[in-house]
């Protein structure tokens, strides 16, 4: 039986014979799960790239998301953060961010389950999708293979300055890719090795009990090189134009392991892990049936540094970075080539950490009369070390001047503080001073889940298939001191399915679903919202400047560390950073669809979906109302930015705690301090809203006659304020607390098209056994482009001079640049400026199985046959701050499809 599938039952008089006459059903009756499934004999027919993103994507409904978040799918407009996936029942999502799993060996794949909607109470976790994956068992006699790919460069497409040398594969144990371009910071070779494996030992201590281990493991690492290149000595515009070759000298170079796309500078990694798990089956009776297992899975991520061949360890072994201001209205240039940036790997970078996931469930299923009762209970922890980011170098430090005349004179410094930098000597004598900046959010985390359901799968008649269940999940957060800021509990989700057999002979049915689906929060959403970290400025006068790292030496701080928003590294008032109520992140979702077999060689089926947000989860930084609630009771604040964000539920009445600062923004324990309640209008953001309703039609020819072949036809619409935990407009990493809703002042215009919707998708897949030895197969995709958005800044609201936010006039704007659905000063509203164009894709392979040798099997894959080159996303942002400033960024297309390539496999297997 299929995993996701149904069995047809019947729980009528016992019949003493049976005569089977005609051919196999083609519909399952007894299913209501939306979504697909693959057997490893589907895979291995199907021309597609062996990753489980791309399984998921064979699937309707289902379409490829921001490359910020590592390409990882959107499940019915979702967010690409919240999906579940699970190996023979073990959760293997990546904990930090909830952006995709590790990767497994294709050969091991004996099944995938892809669910769009509709599962069943034993699944949660997940308001997108479900990817179940079944590893294949062992037998009583002994099996080995090999498997060997290559991808030569030849075949590759080429775009112009980026260059495909080759691709190895080898037994799903080890990829090599590569991708070479060239920029003005030289030429870029990027390789991978992702090295999977899995073991699985079955044991049958009898007939009716079985214990099974498996072992499986997934290593994901890049290393990113710069090389130096030469300039076209004849082309005066070389590098404009950038015409040049490689130097072949290595300048710089970084590896990342298991880096997933959490890493603000590497974001298109995988999350490998290993995973070690035990599952015990037991048929008890001939109604009762146990299934129990326990895992332990676990990630080691992490970037190391090298630059001219010297390694220099992580990101915290590397000098600071060095900046100048240049000349502006307010400063005067500073010499570029005396204060010298030895920092090649400037921002802010993740740290070597680990995420570990322990999790156990037991699951009974019992059958009485006409009822097949199944109830479960799951629990899992989950313990990050190293989430989050930090300054390169530990901090950076830019050099800054006066200007002529004034440095006699109180000018404002970091924090608009006054001071007269000739008091402090050194440079100051002369006007100069150098500014630190420090940043870093690293902290451990933890989270736990636990989940209670149970359902009744009821064959009310022979025709008539009910199933109800209800699921009880609950889960917390908690930060890097080990207090819990997020406690959620009595996630109540009830969950109803009907299958009607409406001739009683499975030729057609009349399937639907009704249920409510919740969804945690990563363990990384403690970096920076609830755990200890720091943002601070301090400025210096120095008397030198260090050859060796750029640095300013002899330094006379002139003022303390400030931070703006009140991150000193130290303790946080959970009170304060998570407003008192929060409600859970839920949403609904109701599908109706039917299904025909139309004689042996046709199926075809239409069905509706429709899922609704009911509440959202973001943080808000507008501290101006709790600023306002301050001042009014007499608690000493000095300014709206020394106040905390806080966790919230945009739309949602907010009782947050308030409290003081002193004059530099540390936090003060007043006395005065209390919980301050805000109704939904005075917080004055929306509620979050987000609808997806799709129309999916499909047509199936079943394997007969020598070929299988499947479309799909999705007609959908994904609109709202809110993508999900994700945020693909700008591609920000902070799952789960976005800036999109840290201002009232960003609502306006942006309700409208999602960026995972895609009106138009038509899918389709076959294959075709042309004779004993060769076969033949195809993958298509033809779907309708990506929203176009853009962000721009609106001048009056962010300066808080916009008359429809008084409390802006009252406390300042927001002062977060192109955060705006506004450009050039016209409301440019979600879903207005029309759509990237089309995607087009299609995948070929030929197979050749020679009868003489039984077990080989020789392989060519072409994919992206016909070299489409649609552009993927573009940049939303059309200003650095000044609204009559075009970026010059502004609509650049930043990703493409994947270009044509070819594969070549030789596989062998063979039974002992």
């Amino acid at each position: 039986m299929l995993s996701g599938q149904g069995s047809n039952a019947s729980f009528s008089a016992v019949v003493q014979s049976v005569q089977v006459t005609g051919r196999r059903n083609r519909i399952d009756v007894s299913n209501t799960n939306n979504g697909a499934v693959f057997t490893a004999k589907d895979l291995a027919k199907l021309p597609v790239r062996q990753t489980l993103n791309s399984i998921v994507l064979l699937a309707p409904n289902t379409t490829k998301g921001d490359s910020a978040y590592g390409n990882t799918a959107s499940f019915g407009g979702s967010g690409q953060s919240e999906n579940a996936f699970y190996l023979n029942g073990f959760p293997i999502t990546n904990s930090l961010s909830q952006l995709g799993a590790m990767e497994l060996p294709f050969g091991a794949i004996q099944q995938a389950s892809v669910m769009t909607g509709g599962f069943g109470a034993e699944f949660g976790r997940s308001i997108g999708g479900v990817l179940s994956v079944t590893s294949k068992s062992g037998t009583n006699t002994w099996e080995a293979g090999a498997t060997y790919s290559v991808q030569p460069n030849g075949l590759r497409a080429k775009r112009q300055n980026v260059y495909y040398p080759v691709t190895g594969d080898k037994n799903n144990v080890d990829t090599d890719a590569n991708l070479t371009t060239l920029g003005q910071a030289g030429f870029n070779s990027n390789r991978s090795w992702d090295n999977r494996w899995l073991g699985k030992l079955d044991w049958n201590i009898n007939d009716n009990h079985r214990l099974e281990f498996t072992s499986a493991g997934n290593s994901s690492r890049t290393r990113y090189q710069r090389y130096g290149f030469a300039l076209n000595p004849n082309n005066p515009n070389a590098l404009a134009a950038l015409d040049g070759t490689p130097t072949g000298n290595l300048y710089t170079s970084v590896t990342g392991k298991n880096l997933g796309a959490t890493d603000p500078a590497y974001p298109n990694g995988t999350p490998g892990a290993v995973l070690n798990m035990l599952k015990y089956t037991g048929q008890i009776t001939d109604d009762l049936a146990i299934n129990g297992l326990y895992g332990k899975m676990k990630t080691e991520r992490g970037t190391s540094y090298e630059i001219g061949g010297v390694y220099q360890g992580s990101a915290g072994g590397l000098p600071p970075t060095i900046g100048t201001v240049a000349k502006t209205s307010q400063w005067s240039e500073i010499d570029p080539n005396l204060y010298r940036n030895y920092n090649v790997f400037p921002g802010n970078r993740a740290t070597p950490g680990s995420d570990e996931v322990k999790s156990g469930r037991l699951d009974i299923e019992y059958k009485i009369g006409t009822h097949l009762l199944r109830a479960g209970i799951d629990s899992s922890k989950m313990e990050t070390r190293g989430a989050g980011n930090s300054s390169s170098g530990g901090c950076s430090w830019t050099y800054r001047f006066v200007g002529i005349g004034n440095a006699n004179q109180p000018v404002p410094l970091s924090g608009s503080r006054p001071a007269v930098v000739s008091n402090f000597g050194g440079s100051g004598v002369d006007g100069y001073y150098a500014r630190q900046s420090i940043f870093s959010s690293i902290t451990d985390a933890s989270a736990t889940q636990s989940a209670q359901y149970i359902d009744d799968k009821w064959q009310v008649t022979p025709k008539l298939l009910v199933t109800a269940g209800i699921r009880n999940d609950a889960y917390s957060n908690s930060n890097g001191d080990g207090q819990k800021f997020i406690d959620m509990k009595n996630e109540i989700a009830p969950r109803l399915a009907a299958a009607w057999d409406v001739n009683g002979d499975a030729s057609s049915k009349v399937y639907g679903s009704a249920g409510r689906y919740f969804l945690q929060l990563p363990t990384g959403v403690a970096a920076r919202a609830a755990s200890r970290s720091t943002l601070t400025t301090q400025d210096f006068t120095y008397t030198g400047v260090s050859p060796t790292d750029g640095t300013p030496m002899g330094n006379n701080p002139i003022n303390a560390p400030i931070s703006v928003d009140g991150e000193y590294g130290t303790l946080k008032n959970l009170r304060a950073v998570v407003m008192a109520d929060l409600k859970p992140n839920y949403q609904d979702e109701i599908t109706l669809g039917c299904e025909k077999a139309h004689g042996p060689d046709l199926n075809f089926g239409v069905k509706a979906t429709y899922r609704k947000l009911g509440a959202g989860i973001d943080d808000s930084c507008d501290t101006r109302p709790l600023y306002a609630f301050a001042l009014a009771h007499g608690i000493e604040v000095h300014n709206t930015l020394f106040i905390n964000c806080f966790i919230y539920n945009p739309g949602k009445d907010v009782t947050v705690w308030g409290d003081g600062h002193d004059v530099n923004g540390n936090p003060l324990v007043t006395g005065k301090g209390q919980f301050a309640h805000f109704t939904a209008a005075e917080i004055g953001e929306p509620k979050a809203e987000r609808t997806y309703a799709a129309l999916d039609f499909f047509l199936e020819h079943p394997l007969r006659q020598g070929w299988y072949g499947k479309v799909f036809y999705t007609l959908s619409r994904s609109r709202g304020n809110m993508e999900g935990q994700t945020r693909s407009d700008t591609g920000q990493k902070d799952v789960g607390t976005s800036a999109a809703w840290d201002f009232p002042e960003f609502a306006p215009g942006n309700n409208g098209l999602l960026p995972n919707d895609r009106k138009h998708q038509l899918k389709a897949y076959g294959f075709y056994q042309i004779t004993p030895e060769w076969s033949a197969g195809a993958n298509v995709l033809i779907q309708s482009g990506r929203p176009v958005v853009c962000l721009g800044t609106n001048d009056a609201a962010d300066q808080g001079k916009d008359p429809a936010f008084l409390i802006g006039i009252a406390y300042g704007g927001p002062g977060y640049n192109a955060e705006y659905f506004n450009c050039g000063g016209v409301a440019r509203p979600r879903g207005s400026m029309g759509r990237l164009p089309w995607a087009k894709r299609l995948d070929l392979n030929l197979v050749y199985a020679p009868e003489y040798a039984k077990g080989l099997s020789l392989k060519v894959e072409v994919f992206n046959a016909l070299n489409g080159r649609s552009p993927l996303s573009q940049t939303a942002v059309y200003d650095d701050g000044d609204s009559t400033v075009i970026d010059s960024r502004y609509n650049q297309l930043t990703t493409f499809q994947t270009p044509r390539s070819a594969k070549f496999t030789v596989e062998y297997n063979r039974k002992f």
